[in-house]
């Protein structure tokens, strides 16, 4: 498939051809993390993202437990982690085609030169890739040196500081920013 697309798969391809054989597929927040495709032999992909869904009951509890115990909150209605009505409702903006955010980042580095950027990613994002956001900032002017503007990238997926080590590390470059 690789080479009938010139290399060029689309992440729901990549998570679905990476570990075919096995009859596994990978995970859209984090592809290091594989679960069993439901249907492997179907020429169509409907399968939930192992590393996101079996999530969702865990940190909605945590998440109700910190509203309502710890924080003493008690909103009306219930919690939705991922909550698709809300999704659907977004304004990204208007005017802008496609939706960027580059031209904003370009405005605000140039009138604050003691502004410092500090971009983290998970290697194993599939929902956010990295080398988007990378060559995005490889295309900033001179301005946006490397001491100013700084993009890393540590092992896991979208919430990457879930591993502590990964964590420890970005608070680390965070707090080096700031000094």
């Amino acid at each position: 498939m690789s080479r009938r697309l010139a290399g060029r798969l689309d992440a729901s391809e990549f998570r679905r051809e990476f570990d075919r054989s096995s009859g596994k597929v990978r995970g859209r927040f984090d592809a290091s993390v594989s679960g069993f495709d439901p249907d492997p032999d179907s020429s169509t992909s409907h399968f939930s993202d192992p590393s996101g869904d079996p999530l969702i009951a865990p940190l909605t509890t945590a998440m109700v437990d910190l509203t309502t115990r710890t924080l003493n909150w008690r909103p009306d209605g219930s919690y939705h982690l991922l909550n698709s009505a809300v999704e659907r409702a977004w304004d990204f903006g208007r005017g802008l085609n496609p939706l960027e955010s580059t031209s904003q980042l370009r405005q605000i580095l140039s009138l604050d030169p003691k502004l410092k950027l500090l971009v983290g990613h998970g290697l194993f994002d599939l929902a956010t890739p990295y080398f988007g956001s990378k060559i995005l900032l490889d295309q900033l002017p001179a301005y946006a040196s490397p001491d100013r503007v700084k993009l890393v990238v540590y092992p896991g997926g979208h919430m990457f500081y879930s591993r502590d080590a990964a964590r420890q590390d970005f608070r680390s470059e965070a707090e080096a920013l700031m000094k």
